[in-house]
Parts: structure tokens; C-alpha cells; sequence
């Protein structure tokens, strides 16, 4: 179980990275095309630099961000009612928690394989991007290996939480 942990860890841990660049890469675009838009305009036309799918640039690595950030924080993804579990016992928190974290392993399962299924389509088919003209399949091959490493750390926590019945409990820590 110990390896487990330490594996859903180094996941957590390579999501965050992979979302702080996407979100690193979203804040540079977006400076730059604003900056090349104002001196654009500043100079009457002059000076035509402009950020070529910027807004192209900005989804993707949003899309990128989200995921991983979903992947990297599942454990704290359940929205707790307090109205409902305000009386519960733990125990059954804890088991309502780990069915949760298997529904999020699904979707990490339906998320990845679709994804999967569109980049061999956008492969085979030459799918590319409107204004890069890029082709999709890394896209959506990055994609689905972010929501298979959801689907892996959706199934150890569940697992974790079964076994110890230990879990990220937003209402004890005031979060």
C-alpha cells in the first residue's frame, strides 16, 4: 500500500508541474499578445507583430491546466453538503468518499479512451488546428495520458481510503 501512496504522490506531483506550465505558458501568451496588440496600435500599424493563435495557444493549455489540476487534487475534488453529511459517522463518509473516487476513476477511464480514439482519428484523418494548423493528435494524446493519471490516482486513493478509511475531509479542516 505504501508504494501506492508514494506512486499516487509522484503523480500528484507531476500533474502540478505539467498545470503550472500550462498555466506559466496561458499568462506568457496572453502578456505578449496584449503587448503586440497595444504596440500595434501605438504605432498606427506600423509595427504588425501579432501572436498567431493565441487564442488557439490559451484552450489547449487551459484544457492542459485543468486536467492536470483535476488529476492532481482528486482527493479533495468532493463537494461535502453539510446538510446531508453534517450527522453522517465518518466511517460512512469515508465509504461514500471511496465510491466517489471510483466514479472519478471511471471517468478518468472514459475521459482517456475517447480522448485516445480522437487522436488516432485526428492522425488518420490529418485533423489540424484552425489557425496553427497543427495537428490535433498530440493534443489529444496529452490529453488522454492526463485523464489516464486521473483514472490511476482516482482508483489508489479509493483504494487508500477502503483499505484505511482515511480521507481528505474538507469540513474538519475549514477548507
Amino acid at each position: 500500500m505504501a508504494f501506492l501512496v508514494k506512486l499516487s504522490v509522484l503523480i500528484s506531483r507531476l500533474c502540478q508541474f505539467i498545470g503550472g506550465v500550462s498555466l506559466i505558458i496561458i499568462v506568457l501568451t496572453t502578456m505578449l499578445d496584449v503587448v503586440a496588440r497595444y504596440i500595434f496600435k501605438l504605432t498606427g500599424g506600423e509595427f504588425g507583430f501579432t501572436v498567431k493563435g493565441s487564442v488557439e495557444i490559451v484552450s489547449y493549455f487551459m484544457l492542459f491546466a485543468l486536467l492536470a489540476a483535476f488529476a492532481a487534487f482528486v482527493e479533495r475534488s468532493q463537494i461535502i453538503v453539510d446538510v446531508f453529511t453534517q450527522k453522517m459517522p465518518q466511517s460512512i463518509k469515508g465509504y461514500l468518499m471511496g465510491i466517489f473516487m471510483m466514479g472519478f476513476f471511471i471517468i478518468g477511464i472514459v475521459f482517456s479512451w475517447g480522448l485516445y480514439e480522437s487522436a488516432i482519428d485526428a492522425l488518420e484523418y490529418g485533423k489540424v488546428t484552425q489557425d496553427l494548423r497543427i495537428s490535433m493528435m498530440p493534443i489529444y494524446m496529452v490529453s488522454a495520458f492526463l485523464s489516464i493519471l486521473l483514472a490511476i490516482r482516482s482508483l489508489i486513493e479509493s483504494i487508500n481510503i477502503f483499505k484505511t478509511g482515511e480521507f481528505f475531509d474538507a469540513e474538519e479542516t475549514g477548507a
